[in-house]
């Protein structure tokens, strides 16, 4: 079914037929002609952001097996939703703090041409504070969150994601390590270090990340004098000059 033969098919007003077409967009069991149809006509014929908007982004809550058509689809709805520009912000920006699925929403954020500060924030407003270790999907909507946010450096953000340092999920923990070591030193450093002093088991994954990337980088311990005899973990160790190195005989050479 063509665009056109959807819409004339519709009948009744014009808020019908968009409700309509919201329906069929959303309905993972429909017919795919059918689906496509009213996305066109949700993406391409409806000026009420409000209504467009709303109906497209229920459209990124499930996945087809085929992924050719169902990328089809979500690229259509991300292209109907951006033609509304400023008009469809709040309303993905809404939709962001109630989905667990957010890949998609957050392409549209960035293609809506905010900056990067802004996109950070909207990022930051969408994390769950509260205890959700009994939310499956909350757990890793914040664990994709905290992805997103390793791929930026921005003062204040280290204070923003600490809290998740103590969640019980482990990939939620690693992740803001990774947030946090994209960050300035200055802000992080501390607490980094603090990671590289952890010896609980549990954090062992990320203890071990932590101490390679102050090894690649060489970036300076901010205070060496709290680990023990300089050591660090197994052969490594701060040096005199405060970065870390790997000493095979696990003792301290003079440096």
């Amino acid at each position: 079914m063509g665009i056109f033969d959807f819409i004339k098919n519709m009948g009744g007003s014009p808020e019908g037929k968009i409700h309509k077409a919201a329906e069929m967009a959303k309905n993972s069991k429909a017919i795919r002609d059918d689906r496509w149809a009213a996305i066109e006509f949700l993406a391409d014929s409806v000026d009420d952001a409000e209504l467009a908007v709303a109906a497209m982004l229920h459209r990124f809550e499930f996945s087809l097996e085929h992924g050719i058509n169902d990328s089809r689809e979500k690229e259509k709805c991300m292209a109907g939703i951006i033609r509304h520009g400023d008009k469809a912000l709040p309303l993905v920006l809404e939709h962001l703090k109630n989905t667990t699925r957010i890949s998609w929403p957050i392409k549209i954020l960035k293609a809506l041409g905010r900056s990067e500060a802004h996109v950070i924030e909207c990022l930051v407003g969408t994390l769950e504070y509260s205890d959700v270790s009994f939310d499956q999907g909350k757990t890793d909507k914040n664990y994709d969150i905290l992805c997103h946010l390793a791929d930026y450096k921005s003062p204040g953000l280290h204070d923003c994601v600490i809290h998740f340092l103590k969640d019980p999920d482990e990939r939620v923990r690693f992740a803001t390590a990774e947030v946090l070591m994209e960050q300035v030193l200055t802000e992080s450093g501390d607490t980094l270090e603090g990671l590289m002093r952890d010896e609980n088991p549990d954090n062992s994954r990320i203890r071990q990340t932590v101490v390679r990337k102050y090894l690649e980088q060489h970036w300076v311990v901010r205070r060496p004098e709290l680990f023990a005899n300089s050591q660090v973990i197994g052969p490594v160790f701060v040096s005199d000059k405060k970065v870390l190195f790997v000493n095979q005989t696990q003792s301290r050479p003079n440096t």
